[in-house]
């Protein structure tokens, strides 16, 4: 069967025409249930160092450009509402991880430890694959949108050295407009993008209340990892 074309609001005019609200009928997708996922944040590494940050919303039944947003510039800024440490080991030639935790707290019913911070696959250069999941809201074509960022391990420090600064100057994450930026980096034959984090001014209120929602709203996405959390190049290969 061939991919037709959908215009949506050809969509919305049959469904009224029926007397079906589409609006109504959408609301019944954006479930925990159903596995709603934010759309996320991720980059595409390039070995002519023109590295491309953009938001992925996912699979869907519509043209394949319309579900990618380019971040002008490289450079990305967002206001932090929530904040993870997430990590996942996989066996050689598995899919599915052997062990997988949130905050170095194991998740699953066989965890390998009882914390991470016992279990020798965790250390650096480990075979369990660390990162940071970041909850943003951001503006996005002129709307607020709530995004999910995870930040890999070679980004990690740059994450931790910003919260460093914020606490410096006495500040909580979520008060910084904080900004996400890719610098590109060459290094024993490889080249890769890292993420530069850093800080331009100060939350609007209309901002932080939006923030204080959102935290409430998507908390059930901090209590479980997904398989699109570790759906990078890379992360599935056993170091």
């Amino acid at each position: 069967m061939e991919t037709q074309l959908i215009e949506t609001d050809a969509v919305k005019q049959a469904l009224s025409v029926a007397g079906w609200d589409m609006d109504k009928e959408l609301e019944g997708l954006h479930t925990e249930a159903s596995g709603f996922e934010l759309p996320r944040v991720r980059i595409e590494h390039k070995d002519n160092g023109k590295h491309r940050m953009y938001i992925d919303s996912g699979e869907s039944y519509l043209d394949d450009d319309s579900q990618e947003i380019v971040i002008p510039g490289k450079k990305l800024i967002a206001v932090v509402f929530a904040e993870q440490m997430i990590r996942a080991f996989w066996k050689e030639g598995e899919e599915v991880p052997a062990c997988s935790a949130i905050d170095d707290r194991p998740v699953g019913n066989d965890p390998i430890a009882e914390s991470c911070k016992h279990c020798h696959h965790s250390v650096i250069s480990g075979a369990c694959k660390p990162k940071v999941r970041l909850l943003l809201l951001a503006e996005i074509d002129g709307e607020v949108k709530p995004l999910i960022m995870n930040l890999s391990p070679t980004s990690i420090k740059h994450w931790n050295a910003h919260k460093k600064k914020l606490q410096r100057s006495n500040l909580p994450v979520v008060a910084a407009n904080t900004t996400f930026e890719l610098v590109d980096i060459k290094k024993n034959g490889y080249r890769w993008a890292e993420v530069k984090i850093g800080m331009d001014g100060i939350a609007s209120k209309e901002l932080l209340i939006l923030a204080r929602t959102a935290r409430t709203e998507f908390e059930a996405l901090t209590k479980r990892i997904s398989d699109a959390d570790f759906s990078d190049s890379g992360d599935k290969q056993p170091s």
